[in-house]
């Protein structure tokens, strides 16, 4: 009788995990982990059901009806934890005084107590050596340095796989292995219809001072990316990356003045860079400001400037913002005078909120994050606290 119980013991164990491997096979790892989260769940239910089985197998041979041989080893293990005596025993440690009936029994420690007494001690001294004897002891400083380093690789990859140039972020490059870069590229797409010297045959000449779409490196970047269907100029944004068309376009206004021969004869307006810089920084100055930021704050009610508000913005300011933000200079992040006259309340308060996300869905949040190479911390704020700082930075002002 005791074989076959075994047996069927043993067979119930192997069709468990038999039954749970087949599952395992069907639930491979999804992007969110539930596969493996399920596999842990299965994997916990079989060995809890072959654990009952066990209890009964015994049970069964020992007539152990109450379950005593399976409790023992659990009570004695949790005597040798807490030390305490019986009921029985309670008089033999029972102390003489009282207070108003209540009297105390000498229990003891509980040696868990003692151990996380002594562990803690123990650890104290681990603690000092490693992070202030062995180390410097600056651990925020450190993992801070440590998160800028792996911003700064992550930002390189990023700018050598080109996922950062886009026709507002795109700059001239000057060095001459861009240009010569760009000259292969020429060559071999753009000769064509523009020569080789630039001087125009279907299409317009690079040398001279008029440009038909506007001579900017954004210009050209946006009229290399999107084309000009109307004129026979193909869009090349599936054939070039955006570093290619950026060292293209960077050789072709390098050609600017070259003066080859045969040149086609002018198109287009003659190209003034200094008004058009200039058009471009009060039309990013306006846009900027109207920039709302991504977020859930989408509008701002300013009135006349809360001092209270003030206040309490300053003391939150001084608490979470300090480290990384001064007043009147650049630190780990930018000033903040003048930050009111920069960027809309509305973007503020998304920056402070959820930087994060503004950072990975709004040009100018990751603008700042490449100039400064590190991410701002979100610091859990709520709305009102946000406000509040905000109010505080409405006091910071730059006189114009």
């Amino acid at each position: 009788m005791k074989n076959k119980r075994k047996f069927s013991f043993i067979s119930t164990f192997w069709f468990l995990l038999i039954f749970s491997t087949n599952i395992f096979a069907g639930t491979g790892a999804t992007e969110d982990g539930s596969g493996s989260v399920l596999k842990v769940i299965i994997a916990l239910t079989a060995f809890l059901i072959a654990f009952v089985l066990w209890l009964v197998l015994v049970y069964a041979e020992s007539n152990d009806v109450t379950g005593e041989k399976v409790i023992a080893p659990f009570r004695k293990f949790i005597h040798s934890m807490t030390q305490s005596v019986s009921l029985q025993e309670e008089d033999d440690i029972m102390l003489d005084h009282d207070f108003d009936g209540i009297r105390e029994l000498d229990n003891k420690i509980p040696p868990w107590w003692t151990i996380l007494f002594y562990g803690a001690i123990v650890f104290s001294f681990i603690y000092m050596i490693d992070y202030h004897i062995i180390g410097d002891g600056n651990v925020q400083i450190n993992e801070y340095e440590q998160e800028v380093q792996a911003a700064a690789v992550k930002l390189e990859m990023l700018t050598k796989s080109g996922a950062l140039i886009s026709e507002e972020t795109v700059t001239v490059l000057t060095d001459l292995g861009a240009l010569s870069a760009g000259k292969d590229i020429f060559d071999k797409n753009c000769s064509a219809c523009h020569g080789f010297a630039g001087e125009g045959i279907v299409g317009p000449n690079f040398t001279d001072e008029y440009w038909v779409h506007g001579g900017s490196i954004k210009n050209i970047y946006r009229i290399i990316t999107d084309g000009v269907p109307s004129k026979g100029m193909i869009s090349w944004k599936s054939q070039l990356s955006p570093n290619q068309i950026q060292e293209v376009g960077s050789y072709i206004l390098s050609l600017k003045g070259t003066n080859p021969p045969n040149q086609k004869g002018p198109e287009g307006d003659r190209w003034d860079s200094s008004q058009e810089e200039a058009a471009n920084a009060i039309a990013d100055a306006n846009a900027t400001l109207s920039d709302k930021g991504v977020g859930t704050i989408t509008n701002v009610d300013l009135t006349e400037i809360d001092n209270a508000l003030v206040i309490e913005g300053k003391k939150l300011f001084d608490v979470k913002c300090s480290a990384c933000h001064k007043v009147e200079k650049r630190f780990v992040g930018p000033a903040i005078r003048g930050v009111i006259q920069r960027r809309s309340p509305e973007w503020i308060m998304n920056m402070i909120l959820d930087p994060d996300k503004m950072v990975k869905e709004n040009k100018r949040a990751k603008e700042l994050f490449m100039e400064y190479l590190s991410p701002m911390a979100n610091q859990s704020l709520t709305k009102d606290e946000a406000r509040a700082i905000l109010e505080y930075f409405r006091t910071l002002t730059v006189e114009l």
